[in-house]
């Protein structure tokens, strides 16, 4: 094996003092692979010493020679050119140092990172950074795409001529899906224009376009996207082109034009930025001029409301300094019906929720069938232990009859103070304070000032018993404008109340072999709590805003335990040595109170006013191993039956592609009677089958169902979905292309339902 490496700096010396040998060693950067990547050159012998900021070329061969005269280096071989993740080889290879050129012969392979591009006969210019691939064929590790030709061009620094070939992310010899082109122009920082270009499914042409062009960048551009088309008898036929624009690398704006024959056009805006100085946010607003007729609306139950349908949803977050942090979330609708009749596309609330969840981490706020939309704004000031907080609420009240007298917090800044300790006693203080101002068109309005100190006395029994005892005052402010009363506008209370808590914690640790398992840790701590609060001065004085106004009488004595079962286990990590983990294995939570007076019965917001035992609740959380969860919160003993509910959620997860999910929940005041059932089964590695069931047994009907197949291959995807909605029935059917998307539709019937959604 020859070989000729350069960069080395302790041969550098060396390589000056030898002028005489006069034998120059070409190294080349490789091409890049992926589009939009340029070519780099090195040239470096042994009179002048160069290295890039890539590190030095080493090229190796079976056999290496060089021709003086012609300044030429031949390698036959296993040629070899690397320098870093850059690569060339082929079996044999011609460099001529005059000129500047190469050529390469015999599977001829350059790679540049993931990226790989295979030739049978390759000529490169290394000054010009262009050349010519003969039966060429390369990889885009980015997106997945295979690209052939039967001849590759590079006649530009980001332009490309590739003449007779195909694109593909199937495996190229044989793909059961490709794009076949008979000239292909391309400019890594725009677009690809193709003529003669024909869809084929595996050797039958299914779609034939004299020209056709796409975006070929490999960083974001400005550009069309995936359109969408369909059919519903309440939109009639619509269609809608999205159009996004990359306005810089932390900004862009997506602009969704929709047309529906029995609406007329609705447009949507789209804009997000992730700025490290504006913070990270997404905004999006529709609005629509309804062409409808009342007749056509409320053939479908949607009574006419107004002409102009719109609605603003956005969640952003800042921060201000490291201190000061803040986020807006905004929810305005035109109309209670709105979210009811755009179910599908970019006006969707489904879209819009996991737009915000997938680029925010938190989704919108209410349900969409709820009648009062909610906004707000929050920031909040920390501290080493304590925080300042101001929040703005504001509920978009869509049901008229009540709009007016919806209550709006305008705003509330609050100070709250953690448990700290009092100088340097063995007492502790929290607090928490609010200043908040309400409003709204009918009913008292006005401000409320509340104060709530708290005083803390810690003390431990050995290592058995924790016991805090507590003395807390609450002092509320008024400066209220009656609606009818004439009470004096200012208006105040004081109440005390006083707590003390027992608890505790037993631990014991059971060696048991079980597997992987060595042993379970079971701790249990019991806990009871002693509450009095004194009833207010002036209550009855006082408006009713919400909780902290009504009456905080209480005397009772709540109690309950917790159980916790940790697991240890042993097992051997992908190297072969023992590695310990530790697993929360299960938890159960009991408790209940008892009021030893009757809580006042003008308490609103109170579960249980009677005295006596109240509710039962139980909080057992089960998860053995991560394929298994299991929870069950529950309410079950009450004397007041609407208190009852049940709540359970199981999931089972194979990890091989099969899963169940069941959701039970009941809730005696709604009253809800309802499970949801979810299963997606891995029938072989190919073809999945999945299913959705939510009954109601307060009804006694099946609300919603649905039933899906799909076939998936290496490259391609079919799925076929049926789904039922009361009397709403969808047949949804798409094809996924690896690479290119999505492409389907749907046919409604029975209802409403919009096609063809993305």
């Amino acid at each position: 094996m020859a070989y000729a490496e350069y960069g080395m700096a302790q041969n550098k010396l060396k390589f000056l003092r030898l002028p005489l040998l006069g034998a120059c060693l070409l190294i080349l950067a490789l091409p890049a692979m992926a589009f939009g990547q340029e070519l780099s050159l090195d040239l470096l012998n042994q009179q002048n010493l160069v290295q890039t900021s890539n590190g030095p070329w080493i090229i190796d061969a079976d056999r290496l020679s060089y021709d003086h005269q012609r300044r030429i280096y031949v390698g036959e071989g296993n040629v070899h050119v690397h320098s870093g993740d850059r690569s060339l080889r082929a079996h044999w290879a011609s460099v001529d140092l005059e000129s500047q050129k190469v050529e390469l012969r015999g599977n001829v392979r350059l790679e540049y990172g993931p990226d790989w591009l295979e030739g049978n006969h390759v000529f490169w210019d290394l000054n010009e950074e262009t050349g010519t691939v003969d039966e060429g064929l390369l990889f885009f590790s980015a997106n997945g795409f295979y690209v052939h030709g039967r001849s590759i061009a590079k006649v530009g620094p980001h332009q490309f001529t590739l003449v007779d070939g195909f694109v593909t992310s199937c495996a190229p010899d044989r793909p059961d899906w490709k794009l076949r082109y008979g000239r292909m122009q391309v400019d890594v920082e725009g677009v690809a224009w193709v003529r003669e270009t024909s869809f084929w499914a595996g050797r039958i042409p299914l779609v034939y376009l004299p020209v056709l062009a796409f975006p070929v960048q490999t960083q974001r551009k400005s550009g069309f996207l995936v359109p969408w088309a369909g059919f519903s008898r309440l939109q009639g036929f619509e269609g809608e082109i999205p159009y996004f624009w990359a306005i810089r690398e932390d900004m862009d704006v997506t602009l969704y034009g929709r047309y529906m024959v029995e609406r007329g056009f609705m447009g949507t805006v789209e804009y997000r930025v992730h700025n490290e100085r504006w913070g990270q946010g997404a905004w999006l607003f529709t609005h629509l001029y309804d062409h409808a007729g009342r007749e056509h609306l409320s053939e479908y139950g949607y009574p006419f409301q107004t002409r102009n349908r719109y609605w603003l949803r956005s969640r952003h977050s800042v921060a201000l300094t490291d201190e000061l942090q803040a986020r807006i979330d905004l929810d305005v609708v035109s109309d209670q019906n709105y979210l009811k009749e755009f179910e599908r596309g970019a006006a969707s609330f489904e879209n819009s929720d996991r737009t915000f969840r997938e680029f925010l981490g938190r989704g919108i706020l209410n349900d969409k069938n709820l009648p009062a939309r909610e906004s707000s704004l929050y920031a909040d000031r920390r501290f080493q232990s304590s925080l300042l907080g101001l929040d703005v609420r504001y509920w978009d009240q869509l049901d008229p009859a009540l709009d007016e007298f919806t209550l709006q917090r305008l705003p509330e800044v609050s100070f709250q103070a953690i448990p700290s300790q009092l100088i340097n006693s063995p007492l502790y203080y929290t607090l928490d304070s609010s200043l908040v101002h309400y409003w709204r068109n009918e009913g008292d309005r006005g401000n409320r000032l509340d104060v709530y100190p708290r005083l803390y006395f810690p003390f431990h029994w050995k290592s058995y018993v924790d016991v805090e005892p507590s003395v807390g005052g609450r002092v509320t402010g008024y400066q209220v404008d009656w609606q009818e009363s004439t009470l004096d506008a200012w208006q105040s209370r004081f109440q005390g109340d006083v707590r003390v808590e027992v608890s505790s914690r037993l631990n014991r640790v059971y060696p048991i072999q079980m597997g992987d398992y060595v042993a379970f840790q079971h701790a249990f701590r019991p806990e009871i709590q002693y509450a009095y609060s004194g009833e207010g001065s002036n209550q009855d004085r006082l408006p009713q805003f919400d909780r902290v106004d009504q009456n905080q009488f209480q005397h009772s004595l709540s109690y309950g335990f917790t159980n916790f079962l940790t697991s240890k286990r042993v097992s051997l990590d992908p190297q072969g040595n023992q590695a310990t983990s530790f697993r929360e294995f299960a938890r159960l939570r009991l408790f209940q109170s008892f009021n030893i007076d009757p809580l006042p019965e003008d308490i609103r917001f109170a579960p249980e006013t009677g005295k006596g035992f109240t509710t039962v609740g139980l909080r057992t959380d089960f998860m053995p191993h991560k394929y298994v969860t299991l929870t069950y919160d529950s309410l079950f003993y009450s004397t007041e039956r609407e208190d009852l509910s049940h709540e359970l959620y199981l999931t089972l997860n194979s990890g091989k592609g099969h899963v169940l999910r069941f959701n039970y929940q009941y809730r005696e005041e709604r009253p809800v009677d309802e499970f949801i059932a979810e299963t997606s089964l891995k029938i072989t590695p190919q073809i999945h089958l999945s299913t959705y069931h939510n009954y109601s047994l307060e009804q006694n009907e099946m609300f919603k169902q649905g039933y899906g197949i799909r076939y998936l291959s290496d490259c391609w995807g079919v799925t076929l979905r049926y789904e039922k909605e009361r009397d709403d029935q969808r047949i949804a059917f798409s094809v996924n292309l690896l690479g290119l998307g999505a492409l389907g539709t749907t046919f409604a019937y029975g209802g409403d339902s919009s096609l063809g959604s993305p």
